[in-house]
């Protein structure tokens, strides 16, 4: 069985590829940049008057470049600073509801009612306590929120937030508890808001997290609190998304320029592992198109989180390091051994391919591509 090491928090950042790919992310954790929903909540947006998602959309993707620009002239400057040339610029009352951060809320609180936030499009009238597929409703269920130091050497302490729910429905879920099976009636009604959201992340701060890390389960289903508890919160660390990232194109505009690091997880490289396994027919259309915008869109700073899984290497494994290669220009990639048989596969004979641990020598032979190919691994795995 393949065994796994991890690199000290500290000496990983003499690390050249570390140094050169997570600049921003560092920067801000150090108080040298501003998070990126901070500067969302202060770039004016005028929207006011218009309840067409529609036209939202299209006033949304208008300003993006300019928010993009914006961005990159504002984020190492102080805050007070851009507060006061704000100020200057609108009345108060004006900024608070014609935002980058506010457009981008509403938008997604008008999804809520017919929701596509993931791509399988149930439609479920979330907003009227309507269940989606993901499992939840309206609320955002927190499972737990704490110290995680388990995650990749540059991330922790990590202030980890898990949500109840998922988008896809992995066969072999190591956390399936949080994820499918945790009896949403016993639940029901007793989600947590925005403004308790956002106590979490004070809380951690406090506790030293170097970021605020949405996870789950899935947070795709809570885009919709997590947003609107950026208005309530004052926290100087990364915002992280942790995701199976499984969403639509519409999520993926409307998120993709507002967190300051990603943790993706790409599991397979063809729609038949992907359908078979996970449920997610549309898992790799989806992966290719939402990790480009991360680069395209976003801040561009991310580690790829790859789960190799027996008897998966060449069907998957592979042909994935090699996609990723070929076609994003600054990946971080964990190459992770953890698998182990769970859920649906440990109480059915359905898949007997899976239902063992992956072997050291699949491990070895999917990191001695990566190392052939040239791939950067070694120092997040």
């Amino acid at each position: 069985m393949w065994t796994p090491s991890k690199r000290d928090t500290m000496t990983v950042w003499q690390q050249v590829e570390l140094e050169n790919r997570l600049v921003y992310y560092r920067e801000i954790f150090q108080g040298k940049r501003i998070p990126r929903y901070k500067l969302a909540r202060l770039f004016y947006v005028p929207f006011n008057g218009y309840k067409d998602k529609d036209e939202l959309m299209n006033i949304h993707e208008h300003y993006h470049p300019k928010f993009k620009k914006w961005i990159a002239e504002k984020q190492h400057l102080p805050l007070e600073e851009i507060e006061k040339e704000i100020e200057e610029l609108h009345k108060a009352e004006d900024i608070t509801s014609n935002n980058y951060l506010e457009l981008k809320a509403t938008i997604l609180k008008d999804v809520l009612s017919s929701c596509e936030f993931c791509e399988n499009r149930c439609r479920a009238n979330r907003d009227e306590g309507e269940v989606g597929k993901c499992g939840v409703d309206d609320k955002a269920y927190v499972s737990s929120a704490f110290i995680h130091m388990g995650e990749e050497s540059p991330i922790v302490p990590s202030g980890t937030i898990f949500f109840l729910g998922c988008t896809i429905d992995c066969q072999f879920c190591q956390n399936w508890d949080i994820s499918h099976e945790f009896g949403f009636e016993r639940i029901k009604g007793r989600g947590t808001s925005a403004i308790q959201l956002a106590q979490h992340y004070f809380t951690l701060v406090k506790q030293s997290a170097r970021n605020i890390n949405f996870v789950g389960g899935e947070p795709t289903p809570n885009l919709h609190v997590i947003l609107e508890s950026f208005k309530h919160t004052q926290v100087d660390v990364p915002m992280l998304w942790n995701s199976n990232m499984y969403l639509t194109d519409m999520s993926m505009k409307l998120i993709a320029d507002l967190f300051d690091i990603w943790l993706p997880d790409m599991k397979y490289s063809n729609k038949e592992c992907a359908t078979k396994y996970s449920k997610a027919p549309k898992y790799w259309e989806a992966l290719q198109r939402n990790m480009r915008m991360i680069e395209d869109r976003g801040s561009g700073e991310y580690i790829i989180r790859h789960l190799v899984m027996p008897n998966h290497t060449k069907c998957c494994s592979i042909p994935l390091l090699d996609w990723i290669n070929e076609n994003l220009n600054t990946p971080l990639v964990n190459i992770m051994g953890q698998y182990h048989p769970d859920y649906i596969v440990l109480q059915t004979d359905r898949f007997p391919e899976i239902k063992r641990r992956v072997s050291t020598t699949e491990m070895y032979e999917v990191r001695n591509h990566a190392d052939k190919i040239g791939l950067y691994w070694k120092s997040v795995s």
